[in-house]
């Protein structure tokens, strides 16, 4: 017989390997724009302040030059950490109050809007600057997504230019310093209590259907 002790143990080890698979790529909706991570991180667990990302834009139709005023098919693109509450389409910002213009990053544009840039995400508002963000933007249920502007969002009547937004994710402060300790994926937390219990119920149901095959085998 296999003790209960023994299962436990099993289902530790199998919550600690799923610990160590490959964390998520966060990809909008619209197949665009993808958030991934660098080095190692801890899959299912919120970004950290300060934890530095890359954003990958794929060649479209919204921020290339072929929909963009020639005027503004020039000069840079601007990356900018926003609020998304709930995570959704609908509550995605409308103005530069639901975007934090301190988190502001530039890449040179392309012709067909297409670009790797590193970013780094914040758990907002931040201590450690004065920021403009108008709510919050962490943890569930104040999502925040990354918004990717053909024109400067803080300048007046430049927010309605074509854009993109990320998927949404989420950002913890965890140590103070927004120095980015403990990467995770930007994915909602796991409970440990949880996953420790799944992890229980699949070791146990494969020992048990082990176990009836060999009776069977037997009979």
């Amino acid at each position: 017989m296999v003790s209960f002790a023994s299962l436990v143990m099993a289902a530790v080890l199998v919550a600690t390997v799923g610990s160590l698979s490959q964390a998520a790529t966060l990809t909008s909706a619209d197949g665009y724009t993808s958030l991934s991570t660098v080095g190692t991180v801890t899959p299912n667990t919120p970004y950290t302040s300060g934890q530095g990302i890359p954003v990958s834009v794929a060649a479209n139709p919204v921020i290339d030059n072929a929909n963009l005023p020639t005027a503004d098919q020039g000069g840079n693109f601007y990356l900018e950490e926003c609020a998304d509450p709930g995570g959704t389409a609908g509550n995605l910002p409308t103005n530069s109050s639901g975007c934090e213009a301190a988190t502001i990053t530039t890449v040179t544009k392309t012709p067909n809007g297409d670009f790797t840039q590193p970013f780094t995400v914040y758990d907002l508002p931040d201590p450690n600057f004065s920021g403009n963000l108008v709510g919050s933007c962490d943890v569930a249920p104040h999502q925040c997504v990354i918004g990717i502007f053909a024109a400067n969002p803080g300048a007046p009547g430049t927010f309605s230019a074509p854009k993109l937004f990320s998927a949404p994710f989420q950002v913890r402060f965890t140590d103070g310093t927004d120095a980015g300790n403990n990467p995770g994926d930007g994915t909602p937390e796991v409970p440990l209590a949880l996953g420790l219990s799944l992890a229980a119920i699949a070791v146990f149901g494969g020992w048990t259907l082990r176990n009836r095959r060999r009776r069977q085998q037997a009979a």
